[in-house]
């Protein structure tokens, strides 16, 4: 893997190679071109996933990243080689004020879901796609469940780790009581 990096690295500047895993960080309107280089040139045709980070420093539920970030979507995908282990990771930062991208369908067919799901949970536009519609959730549902500032209003929010309920097992109480006492 770190003869292959050195291949990728002499490509992409900003690649980097950490925890055995092969990553490249790329401008937005790199996006296409680097899946398109990456796939003709490195043999890297299996499109494994697709998925986005919300990164806001204003969530509507838990606590807020302890360092300020910039508010943005990054956009991360991962190709592989069907004939060896190689892989590598690509990401990418669009703005939150108009969260579209091009759509990598033309590319590599197999993104077409994980684009359709990064729509529907983000509002991430994906310019060009074939279908962008909405698979899981209901006609109707208004909003976009991944957004950190999406509000879960059915949920009880209970501080990190969590509050554990401790009761009883029950041949441990008499009566309804703990045996602790």
């Amino acid at each position: 893997m770190e003869e292959f990096f050195k291949l990728i690295k002499d490509k992409f500047s900003t690649a980097t190679y950490e925890f055995e895993t092969v990553s490249i960080k790329v401008d937005s309107s790199t996006w296409i071109e680097t899946h398109e280089q990456l796939k003709n040139d490195f043999n890297l045709d299996f499109f494994s996933w697709l998925s986005a980070i919300d990164w806001d420093n204003e969530v509507s539920v838990g606590d807020a990243p302890k360092e300020s970030v910039t508010p943005s979507f990054e956009i991360i995908s991962c190709l592989s080689d069907t004939s060896n282990t190689n892989l590598v990771v690509i990401s990418t930062n669009i703005s939150k004020a108009d969260p579209k991208i091009l759509s990598l369908v033309d590319t590599f067919a197999g993104a077409n879901w994980h684009e359709r799901e990064a729509y529907e949970m983000f509002g991430i536009n994906f310019e060009n796609h074939p279908n962008l519609e909405k698979l899981y959730l209901p006609d109707g549902y208004e909003g976009n469940p991944m957004l950190k500032s999406f509000e879960l209003i059915s949920r009880e929010v209970k501080p990190w780790p969590g509050e554990v309920d401790v009761e009883g097992m029950p041949e441990d109480t008499q009566n309804g009581e703990s045996s602790d006492g």
